[in-house]
């Protein structure tokens, strides 16, 4: 985030904080804090001030959507939480040159809480020190390009411009940047956002990549909330997922060393069965020797010359041969067991490998009984880590890579339900009975493509009273809007709001396809 992208935000952002109290602070993963904010002047209800604290890429944004949260507070958090929670803001000032945004609570005492985009967030007891405005060059085309990092105003963003401006273009960008205001530049390409304080020449955004499209605008807030949604809360919520498949990796990795070590156990076992010809050929020679002969090895002709068989010395060579056999037994006894030892391996790390894969697609179960207990406690702990799905549920992957679960039955019907988060989509067939299906995401903003609720309500029909049909109606809401109907039959809900309905023409074999089982 720019420094003079974060000017603009805090020209809007500032006269809205006074007056919003302090509900809640979250740090769902680490370097980003979400801060729980309510009211203020322009009594924006609630709100989430989020901010992502990186040297390379930090951002803040505020956010009508909140992200589900099942980390465990770190000790900072919970210090924050001691003194900001249920304080009004009343004051605030950025120092916008240094990306550093100060809020002052109200309290016993006041405290301020300092947000700088590259440290993250600190509480003061102390008011910050006083800033001026920065210094601005009369020509930014007479700056040598040697002397860009002399001057603040002049900042790491603007100079990756610069070199694709003329000097009267560059002159006159310095000029809109010094009187502040102005549009802020939001480019999308589907799979990468970028800001901008000003539009970006068409040089500078083949060097981003392709497929770039322009939105701008005069309110920064929804442009910035639009981005920070896109990556901020994706990449928090990819690594919620990393997370929680972490378990189910390592269980996968200890079984694999276990399989390592079958390999060489059956070696071993393997050169002890061998020794079954060895204890044949002294049974058939044993005529040679004397009943209590010993010896360190014994020579047994054959049609080669003879074979020399290495004997226990301490031992006669009846008693070597009734070893012999005895080795031969055991090494075959063991490889009965190995082998059943090794499929019962096999498929504990196959569940492992498959819990993992769900834990990164975000499908919430309980934790496989295969895990050791520590794992099991953490797969408990919270919805995004799970193992495998309950028999009732089936999971399916859209062509859009959106995670769907479906019922099997009523049981499963609510199973999926539960297994929702208040943001994930519900779908059902419209006035008839049908399996319930659940499309999950990672957040409350990130949109669904047509696709992938056209994929979810055909998995909904064929499992409905219209799947013999050609078509079917189908409804759709926010999880959060679907409740279970008390002293109803099984699979009743109610539906407190509808998100919309559309219509699906059935194809049969979309199960086969998108079936991830």
């Amino acid at each position: 985030m720019d420094a003079h992208l974060f000017r603009r935000l805090c020209d809007v952002l500032l006269p809205r904080l006074i007056g919003a109290r302090m509900e809640k602070i979250h740090a769902p993963v680490p370097g980003v804090l979400v801060f729980s904010l309510y009211g203020g002047r322009e009594h924006d209800g609630k709100r989430y001030l989020v901010l992502k604290a990186d040297r390379r890429s930090p951002l803040l944004f505020v956010s009508t959507h909140r992200i589900p949260v099942n980390a465990q507070p770190p000790a900072f958090v919970m210090r924050l939480r001691k003194h900001l929670s249920d304080q009004r803001i009343l004051r605030a000032a950025a120092h916008w040159t240094e990306r550093r945004l100060y809020l002052c609570f109200s309290g016993e005492a006041p405290i301020w809480l300092l947000l700088d985009l590259r440290e993250g967030a600190s509480l003061s007891f102390d008011a910050p020190p006083e800033f001026s405005e920065p210094e601005w060059p009369e020509q930014l085309s007479a700056v040598p390009s040697d002397m860009y990092r002399s001057w603040p105003v002049i900042t790491p963003a603007l100079r990756r411009t610069i070199p694709h401006l003329d000097p009267l273009d560059a002159d006159a960008l310095l000029m809109d940047l010094q009187a502040g205001g102005g549009d802020v530049f939001l480019y999308d390409n589907g799979s990468a956002c970028h800001l901008s304080a000003w539009p970006l020449p068409e040089e500078q955004l083949h060097l981003l990549g392709d497929g770039f499209l322009e939105t701008s605008g005069d309110d920064p807030l929804p442009l910035l909330a639009a981005a920070g949604e896109k990556s901020v809360w994706s990449d928090a919520a990819a690594k919620a997922r990393e997370a929680a498949a972490m378990p189910f990796t390592q269980e996968a990795a200890r079984i694999g060393r276990l399989l390592k070590k079958l390999d060489a156990d059956e070696e071993r076992l393997t050169s002890m069965c061998m020794r079954q010809s060895d204890a044949l050929l002294l049974q058939q020679n044993l005529y040679r020797f004397q009943p209590n002969e010993k010896a360190a090895s014994v020579l047994i002709p054959d049609g080669d010359g003879g074979r020399v068989l290495q004997l226990d010395r301490k031992l006669t060579i009846r008693e070597n041969m009734t070893e012999l056999f005895r080795q031969a037994g055991r090494g075959r006894r063991g490889l009965e067991h190995l082998s059943r030892r090794r499929s019962e391996l096999a498929a504990q790390k196959e569940r492992a490998e498959n819990s993992a894969l769900r834990a990164l697609a975000s499908a919430a179960s309980s934790a496989p009984a295969a895990l050791p207990r520590s794992a099991q406690k953490q797969a408990s702990a919270g919805r995004a880590l799970p193992g495998d799905l309950p028999k009732q549920v089936q999971a399916f992957r859209s062509s859009d890579g959106f995670l769907m679960l479906r019922g099997r039955d009523t049981k499963g019907n609510g199973l999926a339900l539960k297994m929702a988060a208040p943001h994930d989509y519900w779908l059902h067939t419209a006035d008839g009975p049908s399996a319930h299906v659940i499309i999950r995401r990672d957040h409350a903003g990130q949109d669904v493509p047509e696709r992938t609720l056209h994929e979810a309500g055909i998995l909904a029909a064929l499992k409905s009273w219209q799947k013999d049909q050609d078509g079917a109606d189908i409804q759709y809401s926010l999880a959060k809007y679907i409740h279970p109907m008390k002293k109803a039959a099984p699979g009743m809900v109610r539906i407190d709001r509808s998100e919309g309905a559309f219509t699906v023409r059935l194809e049969p074999d979309l199960e086969e396809r998108l079936l991830r089982g």
